[in-house]
Order: structure tokens, then sequence, then C-alpha cells
């Protein structure tokens, strides 16, 4: 069935108008429709869908989205000649296609606005495998994202399903795990492979080398070989040969000069830390599916931490710190100057460089919270002398500070605590954090 603008139907006592075509893909089209006065989004399939295909449908509304991120089906619609569709919130206007951000059409507002998206995406993933999903249909259509605050919203949701269940769809290339490309035979069921939470885990790391590096993990000199990337040369590239671009010891695929640009340019920056997960899962984690690729979990710490790192030199750009590592930056990687003196909050093992925007969140102060995004402190500027920087707290709670001669003082949960040398504070039971200045 296929509508145009203008026209209605009839579903549960209602009047559905289609307002306008939103687009129209491989499975079915998508329309702008007016349902009894509510504008929301109606996607209807150009073919008949199985009854597995259906019923898991019909059950994935019944349970609800795992999160807000989700654009999640809402309402099945099924006609009387067989045909079927669901209704859906809209995108709002102010989210982007993660499409138009690998095209260089959208720009997100600053790295730390970056890394709040890609937190999102894994802790996104965490909420769907945590319900024993996998999302089966990983593509560079289905994510979106608010280049002011790093926000997500994730559509296409329908192949949602079970782990290795079939709804009859695998991925798209250059995103699916190299044994669901092959068809590799899975040790447990005996048959096809299936998508599940560990091929997700890999196209989870090629979403994450794309948003940092703006080029694809498996795309390098070996394209040189190809006249055109044809499904041959795909299935060689993403199934049956993958070589991971900066696999070590393996010059092979390399980025191509000249081509590679934009991953030839981000990819030294990354945090070694960084470089290590994404080689242990494109590496590693294409033998040992199971225990070789990097979990949420895992994800959600590491790029916390690239977070907290991350300093704002004079000239604009944002780089990590590099607390820890062999060699910190001491000079920033764009202009060369000096790393400017500085001052972080160490709390457990966290190290948080203090600036003014940079932000506290709860998990930082609880480390049983998977709060990555909800922020609990902000880093401010006195606006009488500018020279003074606080963190003006967001708690439910009073804190302690104590201060480098043993005088302490209460600070209201919605107060100010003053950033200065060895400020020691007390967030609540087991969460001691002291302020550290570097010059």
């Amino acid at each position: 069935m296929k509508f145009a603008k203008g026209d209605s139907f009839q579903y549960d006592g209602k009047t559905v108008k289609i307002l306008d075509v939103l687009g129209d893909g491989g499975q079915g089209e998508v329309y702008l429709v007016d349902n009894a006065g509510k504008k929301l989004a109606f996607k209807i399939y150009k073919e008949q869908v199985s009854s597995d295909f259906r019923y898991n449908l019909q059950n994935n509304i019944k349970k609800g989205a795992p999160s807000s991120n989700y654009l999640w089906p809402k309402e099945f619609i099924e006609f009387e000649d067989g045909d079927c569709g669901y209704m859906m919130d809209l995108r709002d206007k102010e989210y982007a296609s993660f499409v138009s951000y690998l095209t260089g059409k959208t720009h997100f507002k600053s790295k730390r606005v970056m890394l709040n998206w890609c937190i999102e995406l894994v802790k996104s993933f965490k909420d769907l495998h945590e319900r024993g999903y996998s999302y089966q249909d990983l593509n560079d259509g289905s994510f979106f994202l608010n280049p002011e605050n790093g926000k997500i919203l994730i559509c296409d949701n329908d192949n949602v399903t079970a782990d290795k269940r079939s709804l009859g769809v695998l991925g798209k290339m250059r995103y699916m795990a190299p044994e669901i490309v092959r068809g590799d035979i899975d040790r447990l069921t005996k048959e096809r492979q299936m998508p599940d939470v560990h091929s997700d885990r890999f196209s989870l790391a090629v979403i994450l080398f794309l948003a940092l590096c703006l080029g694809n993990p498996f795309e390098g000199e070996r394209l040189k070989k190809y006249v055109i990337v044809d499904e041959k040369a795909e299935f060689e590239l993403f199934g049956s040969n993958p070589v991971y671009i900066y696999k070590q010891n393996d010059t092979s695929n390399r980025p191509i000069r000249g081509y590679h640009t934009a991953v030839l340019k981000r990819y030294p920056l990354l945090p070694d830390y960084i470089k290590e997960a994404f080689h242990k899962t494109f590496v590693d984690g294409l033998q040992d599916r199971e225990n070789s690729r990097v979990t949420e979990i895992e994800w959600l710490k590491l790029l916390n931490r690239f977070r907290d790192e991350l300093i704002t030199c004079s000239c604009g750009e944002e780089y990590p710190y590099g607390f820890g590592e062999k060699k910190p930056n001491r000079k920033c990687p764009y202009c060369h100057k000096a790393t400017r003196s500085f001052c972080f909050l160490l709390i457990g093992k966290s190290r948080i460089l203090l600036e003014p925007g940079k932000y506290i969140y709860k998990t930082h102060i609880d480390k049983y919270s998977s709060d990555y995004n909800t922020p609990v402190g902000k880093v401010v500027i006195n606006k009488n002398n500018p020279n003074l920087w606080g963190i003006k707290l967001g708690l439910t709670n009073n804190v302690l500070i104590k201060d480098s001669t043993g005088s302490e003082k209460e600070v209201a949960n919605d107060g100010v605590i003053p950033i200065i040398n060895n400020l020691k504070i007390k967030f609540g039971e087991g969460a001691i954090a002291q302020i550290i200045c570097e010059k």
C-alpha cells in the first residue's frame, strides 16, 4: 500500500491524514501524519511481513523503548488487505543525521559534546542489551545527533529482536561484524550466525571509530586493488579478510594519504587507551568474538576518561592531557603551545581537568551509578573576578570541604566550591575528592 500527500485512512475510529512523505527505504515508506490532531511519523511496509516479524514488532511496542534515546514503535496498525505499519514520534528538528556529520555538513559544538554523543550511543546499546535484544540492522542512517549538546536519537527499531533470532535482516555492509557477513555457523545453534550482543559490539566500535576519526576502520590501502568496490570487494574487505587499518605489525592496509585525510589527522590525537580498545575489538575480536570485543561498560569508562581529560588551548582546540600515559600532552598538538597550568579533581580513579563549562557527573561521585551524562556540578567563573573559578553544585545533599590548613566548612547542595589547590571534598560516604593544581 502506498499513500500520497492529502490521503487519509481510518484507524481505531480515528482519521489519520497524510501530510507529507518523509522517506522511502528498502522496507517501506515513512509519512508525516496527523493522527487525531497529533503529528506523528507513520511507517508502512511495502510488502506483507512474516508472522514472526509482526509478532516481534507488536511485542516490542508492548514492552516499550529501552530508553528515551530510541524513536520506538508506538502503535501497530493493520489494514484489511494484510498490510501493516506503525506510528512513532517525530524526530525534533534540532537533530541532524549521522550521515550529515560524516560528510562534514554538520559539526559538533565541541569535542566534549561529541564525546557526550558517543557516551549516549554506548549507553543506549547497554540498555538494549540488558533487555536481551540485539539491534540487527545497524547502519549510518540509524542515528541522529544534536550538535549542540550531544544527545542522540536512534531510529529503525522495528528490526530489534532477541539475540540470535532471525527476522530476515542482517545489517548493512561496512557495519556488520565479519562473522555475520560470512555467514559463519553458530557454535551453539549449529545454524547460520545471527546478529547478537557480540556482533552488536563490533558494530558499536565501528560507529565509534567513525564518530572519532571520520573513516571506516577497515578501509585503507587495500582499496587500491579494486577497480570498483562491488559486493565481491565488500565481502573481502569486511567479511572474508578484514584487516584493521592500524593493526600492529601489519601495514598492508594503512589509511591512504590524500584520501583518508580525516583519519590520518584524527587518529594520532586519540588517547592510547582508546586506540588499544579499537585494536582489541578489530584485531583480537576477529578471532575471539565473545571475549575480545570491548563491552559497553568498558567503553563507557574509557570515553568518560577521555572527556574528563580534555583541556582547551588558547588557540581554541580541545585535546586530552593524557593522565597516566607514557607521554602526556605537554604541548597543544594543534598549535604546539605549552599546555597551560591547570587544576584537576581527583576522585577515585578519575582525574577531571577543571575548566569553565566542564561538568562533574553523577557517576563520578557514585560508583554504582551509570548516569554518565547527569551533571552534579559545573565549573563556573566568578562574575566579579574572572581569575576565580569554582564548582557550582547541583546536588540533593550538602558537601563538606577541608582546606590545606585543616579548616572545614559545609557547602550547600546548590552552592559553589572554590577551586583551590589541595582542597578536599566529601560528597558522601565513599566519595572523597581532592583538587590538585599543577603549574
